[in-house]
This record gives structure tokens, sequence and C-alpha cells, in this order.
């Protein structure tokens, strides 16, 4: 989750795209990898935070049985 806010705060992605604008697509292609890059490491950041507190509460039920 900190790499997204990092790449969401940054100035990188849309220097990114503006050099790739002399490109055949003018950064469109750059834009959307940067971007599925991105929204992946927020789902990843999400799911670790997920799994890890499901975890935690089936090992808290279990011992407590």
């Amino acid at each position: 989750m900190i790499c997204y806010f990092l790449l969401e705060n940054s100035d990188l992605i849309p220097e990114l795209v503006e050099y790739s604008k002399r490109g055949r697509y003018k950064g469109f292609a750059t834009f959307f990898i940067t971007g599925l890059f991105k929204y992946g490491l927020l789902v990843i950041g999400v799911s670790i935070i997920l799994i890890m507190t499901f975890l935690l509460i089936r090992k808290r039920i279990s011992k407590d049985n």
C-alpha cells in the first residue's frame, strides 16, 4: 500500500506518459501498464492485510476452543 501511495503522489507516471507521447499510441500503453501496476500493488496490499487478519482471527478462535 505504501508503494501505491508513493506512485499516486509522485511525478513519475506523468513524466513517463509525457516521454512516451512521441510513440505510436501517444502514451496510452504506458499509462495503461502503469495503471495496472499501481492498482495491482493496491490490491496486493489490501489482500495481505485481509489474509493476515483472517489468519489471526482463526488462530484466536481455535486457541479458545
